[in-house]
């Protein structure tokens, strides 16, 4: 029997066993085969098995099934995928497209733009910017845009113009499918501190009218994260609240362990630096210290303000890093169009520790949190679904330690994408010359995380060590 008898479930198998670039090259031998790559099975199998078990993002979906695709939108869908992640993680990545964004006429010439969000779930199309500038004898002002990317030449559909925000005024909503887009925290003349929640109208025809305040509440200076209905923030004593921004009142405050049982004590090492809500529980990412919560106890807020008094809670389990941090940014990673119900993601934390001198350490630190693999999210006796015991391995490991220099006085940052790349700037200009080049410039640089291995019991308790003295001066 010929190659091309064989019945089609036993070519489907063979098929799925091959890589995409051979399932083309198969295509070229013979129009039986040629016919037989053409199916829609092998398109659907291939996706599969190289894009969506591999974790690789998805573009182009724009939110419609796979079930409704034909072969020939799967195989488009496929190379499409694959020649995008190849060319994201090669040395030397190719731009597709570039254009310049030019915020509105301002009265001065040194603009800033100091921060730039896309918002998830809608296919990239539509960015958010948030600039800076200053005008002589008036505070620092903002302006605020959200542009459509979908032309070929980037239009602005909304500005909102603001002034006294605070360091980290914007906390753009994590959840595409809620009416509200982002948050933002200022400080009044009175120094009372109020966020605002925004929706936009993106088919209005005038930009100034798009952004809408939806509600306005009392908050607190320090905005950490906008999760669908829920608001993040931290006050000065570094008591974390989650906010409904329905109706602005708290839903609970995520409480510090005291210092001496002094609660006028600030303890630097408990501020917050980033949070995971979760369907029961709340991680806390602070100066030094990973704090679980179980919200389970929190309920709506009632209708009467006056009558509402939110629960304060204790954490219920804690991990201590070695040292004290500089910088964190942390990201679940995301598996995409998963058949089964998805497990409790691992999360990615790149972190920049700090140090007794005025910079901080050289080094990049990606750990891995890994999730409780047999969680119990129900009462009476629900377990944590993260470190949930007191081993060394169930709390975060290092998975990569990464060379990057910065200097005195120069601006530094790290971002973390939902598929596990990170981007940084630091000062080494070019790996082939002397550590002393990186004085005369800035780099912006890139890495796909890779997944790692959970540590072996024995390497645990020097990991640690290991990662944060290296990277000190």
């Amino acid at each position: 029997m010929r190659f091309v008898d064989l019945p089609t479930d036993i070519l489907f198998a063979v098929f799925r066993q091959l890589f995409v670039c051979d399932i083309l090259a198969v295509r070229q031998t013979c129009t039986a085969l040629h016919s037989v790559s053409r199916e829609r099975t092998v398109w659907f199998n291939a996706l599969s098995a190289h894009v969506l078990a591999t974790g690789f993002p998805l573009p182009g979906l724009r939110g419609r099934s796979l079930v409704s695709l034909s072969s020939e939108q799967l195989e488009h869908l496929t190379l499409q995928a694959l020649r995008l992640h190849h060319n994201w993680t090669t040395a030397n990545p190719v731009c597709s497209r570039q254009f310049d964004l030019h915020p509105p006429s301002l009265p001065i010439s040194r603009p800033r733009n100091i921060a730039v969000y896309f918002l998830p779930g809608h296919a990239n199309r539509w960015l958010i910017t948030n600039t800076l500038y200053d005008q002589p004898a008036s505070p620092r002002k903002y302006v605020i845009q959200c542009w459509d990317l979908a032309s070929q030449v980037p239009s602005c559909i909304a500005i909102l113009r603001a002034m006294n925000l605070n360091a980290m005024p914007v906390a753009v909503n994590s959840h595409p499918d809620n009416l509200a887009v982002l948050a933002l925290t200022r400080r009044e003349q009175s120094e009372t501190i109020t966020t605002s929640i925004y929706a936009v109208d993106f088919s209005s025809s005038d930009p100034e009218s798009a952004f809408q305040c939806i509600n306005e509440f009392p908050s607190y200076p320090h905005s950490i994260a906008l999760e669908g209905s829920t608001f993040v923030a931290s006050d000065p004593y570094n008591t974390v609240r989650l906010i409904d921004i329905k109706s602005g009142q708290p839903l609970c405050e995520l409480r510090v362990p005291l210092l001496h049982d002094d609660p006028t004590l600030r303890n630097e090492e408990h501020r917050c630096l980033g949070a995971v809500l979760l369907d029961h529980h709340v991680l806390v990412f602070r100066k030094q210290w990973i704090h679980l919560y179980d919200t389970h106890s929190t309920r709506p807020p009632e209708p009467h303000p006056a009558a509402h008094t939110p629960p304060r809670l204790d954490p219920i389990a804690k991990h201590k890093w070695q040292w004290r941090i500089d910088t964190l940014v942390l990201s679940p990673r995301t598996r995409t169009h998963t058949r089964t119900p998805a497990p409790l993601p691992p999360i990615d934390v790149l972190i920049r520790f700090d140090t007794w001198f005025p910079w901080p350490v050289n080094i990049l630190h990606h750990f891995v949190l890994p999730p409780n693999p047999h969680p119990h999210p129900h009462p009476p006796r629900p377990a944590p679904p993260y470190l949930h015991s007191s081993a060394p391995a169930d709390g975060p490991h290092m998975a990569h330690a990464i060379p990057a220099p910065v200097r005195l006085f120069t601006p530094s940052d790290v971002v973390l994408g939902r598929y596990g790349t990170a981007l940084w700037i630091d000062a080494q200009t070019d790996p082939r010359a002397p550590a002393q080049a990186g004085d005369h410039g800035q780099r912006v640089v890139g890495q796909m995380l890779a997944d790692a291995p959970a540590p072996a019991p024995a390497q645990l308790g020097s990991e640690a060590g290991a990662g944060g003295c290296g990277g000190r001066r």
